[in-house]
């Protein structure tokens, strides 16, 4: 039989593993800032970059019953000033193989600086699976963004990836 003061010893170790290993936990699931969910909400703070765009701090918000998406920071690269008449971004996801846009904007007609711009944002309600279930983010296989401008060669397009669960697990 152990001593009172083994007990102890005991109770102390034990108590000090449990909190080495709580500190660890919270540690490592403060490791990726990249997405965050809270049982059936999820988070998703993307960022990417193409040859001619990078974009930063792209939002989306799933929860089981609204969907949001934009709030980020579209940058030309290399360039203090660029004016066009053109530019449209559109956000797809890949939702159970199928492509569908989350969020588009265009600007048309007028001229606009465009060298940084905000995506804008949107908020409506969530995709629904095959079996009436709100989507959750196993469901997504792919986000994306396609950017189109005119300059004076003419149309551009390109494409920046946000998003691939493969790549980001």
């Amino acid at each position: 039989m152990a001593s009172r003061g083994e007990v102890v010893v005991i109770h102390k170790k034990a108590l000090i593993i449990s909190l080495s290993i709580i500190v660890v936990i919270s540690f490592l699931s403060g490791c990726d800032n990249n997405e965050k969910s809270t049982g059936n909400n999820f988070h998703l703070s993307l960022s990417g970059e193409s040859e001619n765009w990078e974009v930063n701090s792209y939002d989306i918000l799933i929860k089981p019953d609204i969907l949001k998406a934009g709030n980020g920071n579209l940058t030309i690269k290399n360039k203090a000033e660029f004016n066009t008449d053109f530019f449209s971004v559109r956000v797809h996801a890949v939702i159970d193989n199928e492509d569908r846009v989350i969020q588009g904007k265009s600007i048309q007609g007028s001229e606009s600086d465009i060298t940084q711009t905000s995506t804008g944002a949107t908020e409506g309600g969530t995709f629904i699976d095959e079996e009436g279930k709100s989507i959750s983010l196993e469901n997504i296989s792919d986000i994306y963004m396609v950017i189109e401008w005119q300059d004076i060669k003419g149309s551009n397009k390109e494409e920046i990836d946000l998003f691939d669960p493969d790549v980001n697990s």
